[in-house]
């Protein structure tokens, strides 16, 4: 039975903490969330039992922050919608309103942070909450799959951040809101015990800074500079999506005679149209240069992580033995620089990101690297696995009236442990799923592939980014692929199951 640690955080000095034995044989403590430099690891005394801890004080002014936020925009809406107008109430009334929904909240807040506690136990975690419902959630340790530290930017500004903690198909659960650093020990613990460490063999020094959740015994991979993010995103599609039609609007403006009129008449008529479009794309680049900002991809323990974010820190954990597939895509522009972007297909997460900026989990691995950056991150995902090995076989010659302009990309291949496909022309995109994670496959084939004695090979897993599929490839081969992949699944499935379960 293994003797979870005092406050995660090191040996409880019994002349200094609050710690006080629990009717049940446990310890049971109200000590602050928030030492620096926490350490992990286990109490030298022989106390077995249980550990109580609450949320950071400040949580329910974060909290109460969020819902005061979301009531004065409720309220303005109402007031900007009245039919008889906007009329602003008097400044006494409208103090006195706001200061009672603030103490109301905060109030509540208060009575949330009052009924939530983190319990750790001998096998497992349990959160308690619930003010008038009581709310217990527990979670096995060998349940968990991943944990992930977020700063909000409210949160962030009092140095306290949430821990999301993943557990595959029974869904994610939360502990907010804890010190910056007890949240990164608090980390540590839950994912040493997830890769079945006892707490005796973890006793690492962690440490956090402000911009980074880098620490001591981490060993940074991948760091992607700001400047190629910013490149990114001057050269992405999205970009173009909002460009192309200022620019069109533009051309008509100056072509017609009537929009040239009315320029020289009134300069306000075109400044008002480009201040909102140019504001636009600013905030489109840093929009996505914000979301990645300081990435960088980690070793760090037994696990991999990835950090990003300036106004929202994320430290999200990458469970290796939970990707179903990667995503390789290289748009048009990215072509010449050889810059890539590489997304991941995790087991219990969603789809493909589109939001570069949202905090928390996401499915962006590397937001945009050089191929060296790329084959070191497939290498230490997938150790050992090496694209340029990989014998890539193109569609025939007749394919060329399906696929006229991406048919020298189009192919797919093969190795010992993954299968490869390629596909796109305007974004050549490359999929990369492992023969363990293919649940079934498919020959799809349509009246013009008929005619032309071709069909296309579906691969599925449980989670997939995109199709995964070799494309417009003869009949005859897209049956064989057919039997032989099924036949390569299963016999990787089995060796998989006859080795040892991975770390990560």
């Amino acid at each position: 039975m293994s003797i979870p640690p005092s406050r995660f955080s090191g040996v409880p000095d019994p002349r200094r903490s609050r710690w006080r034995p629990d009717p049940d044989g446990g310890v049971r403590g109200a000590a602050e969330f928030g030492a620096h430099s926490p350490t992990v690891s286990v109490p030298s005394s022989g106390t077995q039992g249980k550990l109580v801890e609450k949320p950071h004080p400040l949580t329910p002014l974060v909290r109460a922050w969020v819902l005061v936020v979301a009531v004065a925009w409720a309220v303005g809406r109402e007031l900007l919608n009245n039919g008889d107008g906007f009329r602003l109430p008097p400044l006494t009334w409208l103090t006195a309103a706001g200061a009672v929904i603030v103490l109301v909240l905060i109030g509540f807040a208060y009575l949330d942070w009052r009924a939530t506690s983190f319990i750790v136990d001998h096998g497992e975690l349990r959160i308690e909450t619930g003010v008038f419902t009581k709310t217990s959630q527990r979670i096995r340790f060998d349940r968990i799959q991943s944990v992930d530290i977020t700063e909000p930017f409210a949160a962030r500004l009092l140095g306290l951040a949430e821990i999301s903690i993943d557990v595959g198909a029974e869904g994610g659960h939360k502990l907010r809101y804890l010190s910056r650093t007890r949240a990164a020990a608090v980390r540590d613990y839950l994912l040493a015990r997830a890769h079945g460490i006892r707490p005796v063999e973890l006793a690492q020094h962690v440490q956090t800074g402000v911009f980074t959740d880098h620490g001591a015994a981490d060993e940074v991979l991948v760091r992607v500079p700001p400047q190629r993010l910013v490149l990114g995103a001057v050269l992405s599609h999205e970009l173009l999506l909002v460009t192309v039609p200022l620019l069109l609007i533009g051309i008509a403006l100056a072509l017609d005679e009537r929009g040239r009129e009315a320029v020289a008449i009134s300069p306000w008529l075109l400044i008002g149209v480009l201040l909102p479009a140019l504001g636009g794309l600013w905030s489109f680049i840093l929009h996505r240069v914000i979301g990645q900002w300081n990435y960088a991809f980690l070793r760090s323990g037994p696990g991999l992580k990835v950090t990003r974010g300036l106004t929202s820190l994320t430290s999200q954990s990458v469970p290796r033995h939970r990707i179903q597939s990667l995503r390789i895509a290289q748009p048009l522009w990215w072509r010449r620089l050889g810059l890539y972007r590489v997304d991941m297909a995790v087991l219990g997460n969603h789809g493909l990101a589109h939001d570069e900026d949202r905090a928390g989990t996401t499915s962006i691995l590397l937001p945009i690297g050089t191929q060296a950056e790329v084959e070191l991150v497939l290498g230490t995902i997938w150790p050992g696995l090496r694209l340029d090995d990989i014998d890539v076989r193109p569609s025939p010659e007749r394919a060329r009236w399906l696929q006229p302009f991406s048919h020298r990309w189009v192919g797919w291949g093969y190795d010992d442990s993954v299968l490869l496909t390629r596909a796109g022309w305007f974004t050549r995109v490359q999929m990369i799923v492992p023969h363990t994670r293919v649940q079934s496959l498919a020959v799809e084939q349509g009246p013009i592939r008929r005619r032309l004695g071709l069909a296309t090979v579906g691969f599925h897993t449980t989670q997939i980014l995109a199709t995964s599929a070799a494309r417009n490839i003869s009949s005859d081969l897209a049956r064989t692929l057919l039997l032989e992949e099924t036949s390569r699944a299963r016999t990787a499935r089995l060796g998989t199951l006859l080795r040892t379960p991975p770390e990560a």
